[in-house]
């Protein structure tokens, strides 16, 4: 049996990793800050490549289905395969350059990925360009500027922003609601407790009656086998109530908060934590033409429409064209 802890790390780590956006640097970094232990690259390599934890076993190179349980799916599991594989491949002459919207972007035209360029002026200066490959055919493909991309990206996040009272009276209502949840969840809690405790008393009760010569061994040994059982389904139960309702509102109330500060944060942060924000807030980013278009990842695209009908926004032209 996996203990509930050790689950809940495993599962966290394939949660990050299936993301593209966490590195194993990363992943060591957030596992010391929230769970407190410190893997290394190696150990958690070798998790996010073992199928036990989505029900299989293997044993002679030969993979075989188990009983034990299940934390992750086997969708979550065979998605992280794909993207570690797709780590060892290089895309395109650039891979291994460290340019920001590198891999992130696609042509709306022909679907190959945009590609960048590091251009000297005469001055010396460079800079930075973006077009497609153009792999499947020419076709007139644009050529942009990282600031330009970076422009119209910025705007994106400005879309997700509300003012702060509003989002303090959302928070409020996050709590008031936690609070009516936390309640209900205390009351399962209790009520799961007191089962666990019912089936203990049970076998303790079976045991004297065993020693008594009441009932027999083998009756002993079936029914025990049955408690425990039932107690191990109440643990289960247990550890889905703590998941469930562990740090609800807070985390609610930090994605409101990001969403407000999202354009000061992508602006103001270093190549790397932009490409790991734009892998969390967005997807199906493409250029049409000099247009990026785009489609905001949950729960930034309830947080966008919520703030797009609110009028506080002024009226105001974007080059951001979100997908249909």
């Amino acid at each position: 049996m996996i203990e509930p802890l050790e689950a809940q790390v495993v599962q966290k780590m394939f949660e990050w990793y299936a993301t593209d956006a966490y590195s194993m640097n990363l992943i060591r970094a957030e596992l010391k800050k929230k769970f407190n232990v410190d893997f290394s690259k190696g150990y958690i390599d070798a998790i996010l490549k073992n199928p036990f934890y989505c029900g299989t076993m293997v044993y002679n190179e030969k993979e075989y289905p188990h009983n034990y349980d299940r934390i992750i799916t086997r969708e979550i599991f065979d998605k992280v395969q794909e993207i570690k594989a797709g780590h060892h491949k290089k895309h395109f002459k650039y891979a291994g350059l460290p340019f920001l919207y590198r891999g992130l972007i696609k042509c709306a035209e022909c679907g190959c990925l945009i590609t960048p360029e590091k251009k000297t002026k005469k001055s010396g200066k460079t800079y930075h360009y973006y077009h497609c490959t153009q792999y499947n055919g020419k076709h007139g493909a644009e050529w942009l500027r990282e600031e330009e991309l970076t422009k119209q990206l910025s705007q994106a996040f400005e879309s997700l922003k509300m003012p702060q009272k509003v989002v303090d009276d959302i928070v409020e209502t996050l709590k008031a609601t936690h609070k009516d949840k936390s309640e209900f969840h205390k009351n399962l809690l209790e009520r799961y407790n007191a089962e666990y405790q019912k089936y203990e008393d049970r076998i303790e009760k079976m045991y004297e009656d065993k020693l008594d010569g009441s009932i027999t061994e083998s009756f002993y040994d079936k029914k025990r086998k049955e408690y425990r059982a039932k107690q191990k389904d109440v643990n289960k139960q247990l550890a889905k109530l703590h998941f469930a309702d562990e740090e609800y509102y807070i985390t609610s109330e930090y994605l409101l908060k990001l969403a407000s500060k999202a354009r000061e944060l992508f602006e103001s942060s270093e190549l790397q934590e932009k490409r790991l924000f734009l892998k969390l807030t967005l997807q199906n980013l493409e250029l049409e033409g000099k247009k990026v278009r785009f489609d905001y990842q949950k729960p930034f695209d309830v947080i966008a429409n919520y703030a797009s009908r609110q009028l506080w926004l002024p009226d105001q032209d974007s080059d951001l064209e979100p997908t249909a």
